[in-house]
């Protein structure tokens, strides 16, 4: 069954990185990307998200990576439709009673209200408000519970 993800832009880096949120090394973010891939799920990259990866992509460009290279990204992400949707549509409002959604991520929220694809995150704040508000109806899952998925077992 092919699953759509979200992936907060710090997976991203952490893929290119092999590293986790404490910058450890950590390849399951790197895996996570190649299993979407590799099994044929897509990205959801609503404008604000791809412009955060943009970012990301554009500060790591000249690193070495023995883990995932940015232009791997762009290859088999970015530049292959059946890989990603992108969107463009106007960002609704979060439901009453969210401000507690970090600031710097309400955008990464409202883009995955749209489409409702299975969202990513280390970030355990952000990680721990989306799970606070079951009417947000948005599974967030940690990398390696996306991982899990993206291989076809259930997450914990």
């Amino acid at each position: 069954m092919k699953l759509n993800f979200l992936l907060d832009e710090n997976i991203l880096y952490h893929a290119i990185r092999g590293v986790d949120l404490h910058d450890q090394p950590d390849d399951t973010a790197t895996r996570l990307v190649r299993t979407i891939v590799e099994v044929c799920h897509s990205l959801i990259i609503h404008e604000v998200v791809r412009v955060r990866y943009i970012k990301i992509l554009g500060r790591l460009r000249g690193e070495k990576s023995l883990h995932l290279a940015p232009a791997y990204f762009f290859r088999q992400v970015l530049n292959r439709a059946d890989k990603r949707t992108f969107g463009y549509e106007a960002l609704p409002t979060l439901p009453e009673g969210c401000s507690d959604i970090p600031r710097k991520d309400r955008c990464l929220v409202q883009a995955a209200l749209i489409s409702r694809p299975l969202f990513v995150t280390a970030d355990g704040p952000l990680y721990n408000a989306i799970r606070r508000h079951p009417e947000l109806r948005i599974e967030v899952l940690r990398p390696h519970e996306a991982l899990d998925r993206a291989k076809g077992r259930p997450a914990d």
